[in-house]
């Protein structure tokens, strides 16, 4: 009889626990390593993940920087900028700004002056640019400049502007600006994909802060202080452990663009920052003790399944990439067996999608079809305007040559006469036994006066029709003596006293022969109604003064008036008075284009005691 006690043999349940042991450990202790090693590299991976936002804010920063330059760049070779045409370009610029809600165009001159700002209805008056040091920047370097944060003239806010130069004929004539509040910054780097608790910052080449994700109210236009700011000074990009003001600890990461010279800084607080790196090793852990368990359990299993499940997926996918309907396509899995009726779904979208583009395709031809249409006929349209434009000057003209031939036939008729006498008298001296060297040198000098006269009326005439081609200062009471030279005869032929009245001496920056034209226009009004209504003692006054900074013209007749029922259709074109073989109906109309489009005056008619009263103002 055996009396050896039996021995203990280990139950299935320590077995396996055992085994488990054994199996856990090694990967307990490789957890280890690898938190220890997590910990290291997470810290490293935060620094790099702010570096990476801070350069891809810094490179949205940069385009759109780069659009706003772009579009100006585009409106600055308007051929409106060399005619001048300013309304044109407030035009163009409100176009523009349609792409950017929120900012406004501003153009300026070489003093800072603005001369087009969008932020105000046009023809207002507007001061001289807020950032004068930007503006000398662009006419001496001929480069465009991004501003740094500065307060506007006009809105009185916040804004950053972006200035480029506008080039004519190889010289910068103007500073185009468009200008923009901060928030549209802010928007761009909101709009860029980091962490909810993350926070950007750009800050100008002042270290002032520009925009920011997060309290705008609170830090824009505040400078950066402390070892941030130290450390912007140093380099162009980097990352840094900072101390908040509050006693916190934040990881900071900037990076300086090359295209503006700003820098983009990203933060993140390190309270949350550090939980990142616990909740990953938590997950690491959980995924040890995950695989411990079940991983050697199901992972072979699964994955047999889950490879069926997949494969059976490949052949709807290459079908749906040849353009065709994914056939229906049963799988073990819930998942799986949703993947492949979305694959069926997408097919079917796809091919709705493919009709959808095709339709819109034919409906974008015939749009862009009307859209040509339209431009035609808009253009024919225009081009009919200017014909008849042209054609209203051109009958102006005609009927002005008219009346200046009648004007030269006045202005000759004595000095011919007198010209007549001085021919017969040498053959009267001769008779008489009167000719000798002093009277015919006495006789030679009137006659060459004479002629010389007669000349002179010929360039005075002349001149008279020559088109001003460029803007002038000149005197008023010069034209009008001009004027009078030329129409003193036929006003004398009437018996017309002409009166002329002059305080001061008013200069006007205009056309001086479109205006002289204007003045004779309303003359020979005045001595056609004088002549039509037989005036007894016919007189005409001008007068010559200046009110409140501005020239004024009037021309007073006393033939009457002009009757109350055409008043207001004397400046009309076509309309007269006299008759189709004594007048156009131009002269009027094109008087008043002249001063009132040309110059930038008023022309107006009204009656006075006895007769009627045209008033020039420039």
């Amino acid at each position: 009889m055996n009396n050896t006690p039996p021995q203990r043999r280990p139950s299935i349940r320590r077995q396996l626990s055992i085994l488990v042991a054994a199996c856990v450990l090694p990967v307990w202790l490789i957890a280890a390593v690898m938190a220890r090693h997590a910990y290291v590299s997470k810290l490293d991976q935060v620094s790099r993940d702010l570096l990476e936002n801070a350069r891809a804010m810094t490179m949205a920063v940069d385009r759109e920087l780069d659009n706003v330059q772009a579009s100006l760049s585009a409106l600055g070779s308007s051929p409106s900028f060399r005619s001048a045409d300013f309304v044109a370009l407030h035009l163009q610029s409100k176009e523009i700004l349609k792409n950017f809600p929120g900012a406004d165009i501003i153009i300026a001159d070489r003093t800072g002056q603005q001369l087009v700002n969008t932020y105000r209805p046009l023809g207002s008056t507007l001061p001289r640019r807020g950032n004068l040091d930007t503006v000398r920047r662009i006419f001496e370097e001929n480069k465009p400049v991004v501003s740094n944060l500065f307060r506007g003239a006009v809105t009185k806010r916040p804004v950053i502007a972006i200035d480029v130069p506008v080039v004519i004929d190889g010289a910068v004539a103007y500073d185009l600006s468009m200008s923009f509040p901060s928030q549209v910054l802010s928007s761009v780097l909101q709009s860029q994909n980091v962490f909810k608790d993350w926070y950007g910052t750009v800050v100008d080449r002042n270290g002032v802060i520009t925009a920011r994700t997060r309290n705008l109210d609170q830090f824009v236009g505040k400078e950066l202080t402390g070892d941030l700011r130290a450390a912007l000074s140093r380099s162009n990009e980097g990352a840094l452990l900072i101390k908040t003001p509050k006693g916190g600890t934040t990881f900071s990461a900037f990076s300086k663009s090359s295209f503006s010279g700003w820098t983009v800084v990203i933060a993140v607080p390190a309270e949350v920052a550090l939980a990142d790196i616990y909740s990953w090793m938590r997950w690491a852990v959980g995924v040890g003790v995950a695989i411990s368990l079940l991983g050697i359990l199901l992972a072979s299993w699964l994955a047999s399944r889950i490879a069926r499940d997949i494969q059976s997926l490949v052949q709807p996918a290459l079908v749906i990439g040849s353009g065709e309907v994914a056939p229906a396509v049963a799988t073990g899995s819930k998942e799986t067996s949703e993947l492949a009726e979305a694959l069926v779904q997408a097919s079917h979208l796809l091919q709705r999608r493919a009709a959808e583009r095709d339709q819109a395709e034919r409906q974008l031809s015939l749009t862009i079809e009307d859209l040509r249409r339209e431009t035609a006929e808009r253009s024919r349209a225009m081009e009919e305007v200017r014909r008849q434009e042209q054609l209203l000057i051109q009958q102006s003209r005609q009927a002005a040559l008219g009346e200046m031939v009648g004007n030269i036939a006045h202005q000759w008729r004595q000095p011919l006469n007198a010209l007549g006498l001085l021919v017969q008298q040498p053959l009267l001296f001769h008779e008489l036994g009167q000719l000798d060297r002093e009277f015919l040198v006495e006789h030679v000098a009137k006659s060459m006066a004479i002629v010389r006269h007669m000349s002179e009326t010929i360039d005075d005439f002349r001149n008279f029709f020559r088109p001003d081609k460029e803007k002038l200062r000149f005197k008023v009471a010069d034209e009008v003596a001009k004027v009078l030279s030329l129409v003193d005869g036929s006003l004398q032929s009437l018996g017309v006293s002409l009166k002329v009245l002059q305080q001061g001496d008013p200069v006007i920056e205009g056309y001086p022969n479109e205006f002289a034209q204007v003045l004779l226009n309303i003359l020979i009004n005045a001595r056609d109604a004088i002549a039509e209504r037989a005036v007894a003692a016919p007189a005409v006054q001008v007068s010559i003064a200046e009110q409140e900074g501005r020239a004024v013209l009037t021309v007073t007749d006393n033939a009457g008036g002009i009757p109350v029922e055409i008043m207001a259709r004397i400046f009309d074109p076509y309309f007269t008075t006299k008759g189709p073989q004594a007048g156009t109906g131009v002269g009027l109309f094109m008087s008043k284009t002249i001063i009132e489009k040309n110059m930038g005056g008023l022309l107006t008619a009204c009656n006075v005691d006895g007769g009627a009263q045209f008033r020039i103002e420039v």
